[in-house]
């Protein structure tokens, strides 16, 4: 049996970049990235969590 352990939220220096990124969007696309940086760091939503709240699917591919 594999057992799946939720990782905690990294990049706390992107927080800057994700905030920026919301003010001046200019496309749909854009806040999504942002959110998808902030959600986890600021609020402690999981990677699930979050994908459902900025309307995506989880990346299952290693990086």
């Amino acid at each position: 049996m594999e057992i799946i352990v939720a990782r905690t939220a990294g990049g706390v220096d992107e927080l800057m970049w994700a905030r920026e990124l919301v003010a001046s969007a200019r496309s749909a696309e854009a806040p999504r990235q942002a959110q998808s940086v902030l959600l986890p760091l600021e609020l402690g939503l999981s990677l699930a969590q979050t994908a459902c709240a900025i309307g995506r699917s989880v990346s299952r591919r290693a990086s």
